[in-house]
């Protein structure tokens, strides 16, 4: 190798079924690419390499993101709305909102994880109904192009807010409960726009035009 050549990107690589190849980096800043189950390894690799700037990008907007803190009197977001976290020891986890109030209750105040998987229980039961809203609200105009309606998986996603899955699944990140109604649909509409493209080509960006013509501005909450 030169040595002026950059040092290769440390990566996990997941193959499948896929037709694609496709770059993510999660939160705390690991890279994952998925490919194709044929493909060779020196086309991944060329691949990655074109894509160092951006995932070098990501990195550094990962690391400068600052920590989310589940401690009493700190911010929580719920549909967009901020509220304020009241902690306090219960026997078992419990949630409730009381006005601009969220009151967690477990058996430790002070162990943080436990607010979060608490506070996130909380958002699972809630975001079935509205995130199936929000798909059958959007969904007539897809099903008058002849696709049916995908089933929705409600998940912990550690480097998207959704997917369109070929086997009918529209996956949905928990997290997306923190944010405003307007939000959450353009992630839907996002997914459903692939039903008619498999990829993020000028056809979807054009469909998403014409569904959803403020999406760019809807993406931007979510990206900030």
């Amino acid at each position: 190798m030169h040595r002026d050549s950059p040092p290769p990107l440390e990566y996990e690589l997941v193959r499948s079924r896929r037709r694609s190849l496709e770059v993510r980096v999660r939160v705390d800043g690991s890279v994952q690419v998925r490919a194709p189950l044929k493909l060779a390894a020196y086309r991944v690799e060329a691949f990655v390499d074109s894509r160092r700037d951006w995932i070098r990008d990501q990195q550094q907007r990962m690391a400068a993101r600052p920590r989310v803190r589940w401690r009493d009197g700190d911010p929580c977001q719920y549909l967009g709305e901020p509220l304020t976290l009241r902690v306090a020891a219960a026997a078992r986890a419990r949630v409730a909102r009381h006005g601009d109030e969220l009151h967690v209750g477990v058996p430790d105040p002070h162990d943080e994880a436990a607010v979060s998987h608490a506070v996130h229980e909380w958002w699972r039961g809630l975001a079935r109904t509205r995130f199936q809203e929000s798909i059958e609200r959007q969904f007539p105009w897809f099903a008058e192009r002849g696709h049916r309606l995908p089933v929705l998986r409600v998940k912990k996603m550690r480097s998207r807010w959704g997917s369109l899955s070929r086997r009918g699944y529209i996956n949905l990140s928990l997290a997306l409960m923190q944010y405003p109604p307007a939000v959450i649909d353009y992630v839907v509409m996002h997914e459903l726009c692939h039903l008619e493209y498999m990829h993020h080509g000028p056809a979807f960006h054009a469909l998403m035009d014409r569904r959803m013509p403020d999406w760019p501005a809807r993406k931007r909450r979510l990206d900030g």
